[in-house]
């Protein structure tokens, strides 16, 4: 690959690691600002709907926080934690990967101070039920299996009075704050919340600042709500109708999203039953697809439709290559020579432009020596020379920009996809995790005490490749010749460092990568020898 190639390539991974912020911007949906200005105000007047809490006959207020208790209910796959003190899912814990930023899940936002009886009906079912003088209110959280949850809320009016039931409900907040002390900041690129609204989906990445500009209200009927981290996602989907939702931010490490039901006369004597269900588990679209509720919407790599579609197609890819080779580190490179094999015509063709490039270089150099006070006369005598040699000046660069979705949709699948977690590959342990050949009992400046030997192996192949990439660079002047030198030494350090913290499944892919194309190098040298 010539110097160009390489340089691009570089800057392409250095694109990689900012991808969330430059990529994975959200999705607008244009709503009027009168249309905002009325959800604004709903939410707001939903505050003073319910009655004011007092003369409670089952349940208290929660002046003396002593009286609130926490509940558990353990699956095998995560640890739920509910409290009394306004009948919530207050946090969820999954067994892997430990804390989740979420909390009041499920919460009736004009109740969520007041505590509620609580009553374990099973292992599995947590019941809990508030009265005063104007409502009777009973939650119902039930586990239906290791991934999903249902609740029910029962709201009934026991005044002699007609109310109008406007309220809203606290689908969760996202709280950062209990996740400072294990946060990784590369994990924390990834967190993202989502809405389906109106069939249209909105995506926020980056969620772990927040601020007013993530306030947003949107009159809409929703169909689910989610959060997601690097492996797991809470989905929630509403059973009832809504009139509209809101995003608001209550500091920089809290954010709150909920949404309003459509309003409804509620007669003395009457309830009114409203519930949601819950997936808390991993992001395996054909696991959350069985339950037929559009949980597996919230598994997408980006906005942009080309890079979403060819990532959504190399991630089905790789589980059939894991199912027929049973190795998740074989489905990779199956995919790496792949993926290699799609683009190798454009490869090719931006190599021998680059080629071409190279072999006219004495004469560029000439007309420069010759026309260097006329830049006009210059301009004219080089495209002559392209044309009359048929080379394209930007040939070399509009292959590798055509490649460029390819990266991208591949980067987000090994970074993100959940199924990769825990493999293990010849002496990695695990795909997701760094490759770890050997722990080291000291610590090394910037390599800290582990050497991951498979982004040191990769750094060599990309010297290799461009020593062999030399040969078909012809050297017009000194300073060509030093920065090209300085680019063999460099860039392979640069990339190396980058990789050696990184999952091992992207040096992996990297490294086949520059296998080949250090392959495809020596080839177009050996041709050049011959002619």
């Amino acid at each position: 690959m010539e110097r160009n190639t390489i340089l691009a390539v570089a800057l392409s991974v250095l694109v990689l690691f900012t991808y969330q912020s430059i990529f994975q911007a959200p999705k607008t949906v244009k709503v009027s600002n009168s249309s905002q200005t009325i959800v604004s105000q709903q939410l707001a007047s939903n505050n003073t709907t319910l009655p004011s809490v007092g003369n409670q006959e089952s349940g208290t207020s929660t002046s003396g926080l002593d009286e609130a208790t926490t509940s558990i209910i353990n699956t095998t796959k995560s640890s739920l934690y509910f409290t009394n003190v306004g009948a919530v899912l207050h946090k969820i814990d999954f067994i892997k990967n430990k804390a989740f930023p979420l909390t009041q899940i499920g919460t009736i936002n004009e109740l969520n101070n007041v505590v509620y009886s609580q009553n374990q009906v099973d292992k599995n079912t947590l019941s809990f039920s508030y009265r005063d003088k104007n409502w009777l209110v009973t939650k119902v959280y039930e586990v239906k299996d290791p991934n999903v949850l249902n609740v029910r809320m029962d709201i009934k009016n026991i005044s002699e009075i007609s109310n109008l039931e406007n309220f809203s409900f606290t689908v969760f907040e996202i709280d950062q704050s209990r996740m400072e002390i294990n946060r990784n900041a590369r994990d924390s690129a990834l967190y993202e919340y989502s809405v389906e609204s109106n069939h249209k989906i909105y995506r926020k990445g980056n969620a772990y600042k927040f601020n007013e500009k993530n306030n947003r209200n949107e009159i809409a009927n929703v169909s689910w709500i989610g959060f997601r981290d690097h492996y797991n996602a809470v989905v929630i989907k509403p059973t009832f109708e809504t009139k509209g939702y809101e995003v608001k931010a209550d500091s920089d490490n809290q954010l709150n999203v909920s949404i309003v039901p459509v309003p409804i006369n509620l007669a003395p004597g009457q309830s009114m039953t409203y519930g949601f269900a819950i997936y808390n588990g991993a992001q395996n679209p054909w696991l959350m697809k069985k339950y037929g509720q559009g949980f597996e919407k919230i598994v997408a790599f980006s906005n942009f439709p080309i890079i979403e579609w060819i990532a959504q197609a190399i991630y089905h890819i790789i589980p059939v290559l894991h199912g027929i080779f049973k190795s998740w580190g074989v489905a990779i490179i199956l995919v790496s020579l792949m993926i290699y094999g799609i683009t190798y015509p454009l490869t090719m063709q931006s190599m021998m432009s680059m080629r071409k490039m190279q072999e006219v270089q004495p004469k560029m150099a000439a007309l420069k020596e010759r026309y260097k006070d006329d830049p006009q006369k210059l301009n004219v005598e080089m495209m002559e020379i392209y044309r009359r040699e048929k080379i394209n000046p930007f040939g070399g660069c509009f292959p590798f920009l055509i490649q460029m979705p390819f990266f991208m949709a591949l980067y987000q699948i090994l970074w993100r996809a959940e199924y990769f977690q825990g493999q293990g590959f010849l002496w990695i342990k695990d795909l997701t995790q760094p490759d770890r050949l050997i722990i080291l009992p000291f610590y090394l400046p910037l390599l800290g005490n582990e050497l991951n030997i498979l982004p040191i192996v990769t750094g060599f192949l990309m010297f290799v490749q461009q020593k062999v990439a030399s040969k078909n660079v012809v050297v017009t002047d000194e300073q060509q010749a030093t920065q090209q030198k300085m680019m063999m030494y460099i860039l392979p350090v640069m990339m190396t460092c980058m990789f050696y913290k990184f999952a091992s499944s992207w040096a992996l892919y990297f490294f086949i990568f520059y296998t080949l194309s250090t392959f495809t190098q020596w080839k177009i040298s050996q041709a050049k020898a011959k002619k």
